[in-house]
């Protein structure tokens, strides 16, 4: 089973293409890596715009996506930083 998560921005007031990661985890470290190690990308450069959601499920055996009825907030960006 793999999680389906989207970044919301909120100047924008829209989410970012979803992304698939295997736990809240794996997810919050693999946006924690693009906050530390990329000082030109939106999330560092504005961390305070964007917040991790948890969109739904992926089953990768049966290949059926469940979605969750809203998105769930993981975490504010802003608190990744170094």
């Amino acid at each position: 089973m793999k999680v389906y998560y989207a970044v919301y921005d909120r100047k924008a007031e829209m989410y970012s293409p979803p992304f698939l990661e295997i736990k809240d985890g794996t997810a919050i470290r693999a946006i924690q890596d693009i906050v530390i190690n990329n000082k030109d990308h939106a999330f560092a450069k504005h961390p305070a715009d964007f917040s991790l959601h948890r969109l739904g499920e992926f089953d990768e055996f049966s290949g059926v996506i469940t979605a969750q009825t809203k998105p769930q907030k993981i975490i504010e960006i802003e608190t990744l930083g170094e």
